[in-house]
């Protein structure tokens, strides 16, 4: 294969990215790097990346994603990019997430930090995985239907501000 001929990956990467970019158009105007890398049994769905954590693929960029499953939707992409860089540089959305924060158990929170050190081997101190892990996985649990019966999870004034979330980037 030539240098410059286009993988089937590339392909079916790109198509995934524009079907989200048209499903949810908030997605539409974002300098975001993105590759479409199918892993064979990857336990992650897609990884999200900022600042110095950008691959090479990605240098010149704010952000970067990369689709590790071919399941990923386009709902999925939109919810890491929302809730690992949308939350910290949208001002709307900065608001909500920090409205949202407020709302949030923290006794809840440290029991689902020790979950994670029990069954996801999670070694960051609780206040580093809460910012990189706890919070975002809370916030995009409901809001992006990552989680079964998610809404059960949430108090009526948590699902009240995910609900602004949905309506405001479009998902119904």
């Amino acid at each position: 294969m030539a240098d410059d001929a286009i993988s089937d990956n590339e392909v079916v990467g790109q198509m995934m990215f524009e079907k989200a970019q048209k499903e949810y158009p908030y997605l539409a105007n974002k300098d975001v790097a993105y590759k479409y890398n199918p892993q064979e049994n990857s336990p992650y769905m897609l990884e999200f990346y900022q600042g110095d954590d950008l691959p090479e693929w990605a240098k010149g960029k704010q952000s970067a994603i990369e689709v590790l499953n071919p399941k990923t939707t386009s709902l999925d992409i939109l919810g890491d990019y929302v809730s690992h860089y949308g939350v910290n540089t949208d001002p709307q959305l900065q608001a909500l997430y920090a409205q949202f924060q407020g709302q949030l158990d923290p006794k809840m929170m440290q029991e689902r930090y020790q979950y994670h050190t029990q069954n996801f081997n999670e070694a960051r101190p609780y206040d580093q995985w809460m910012q990189m892990t706890g919070l975002p996985e809370m916030f995009r649990g409901y809001t992006f239907n990552q989680w079964d019966d998610a809404a059960k999870m949430y108090s009526p004034e948590q699902l009240k501000t995910l609900d602004t979330v949905r309506s405001y980037l479009g998902i119904k």
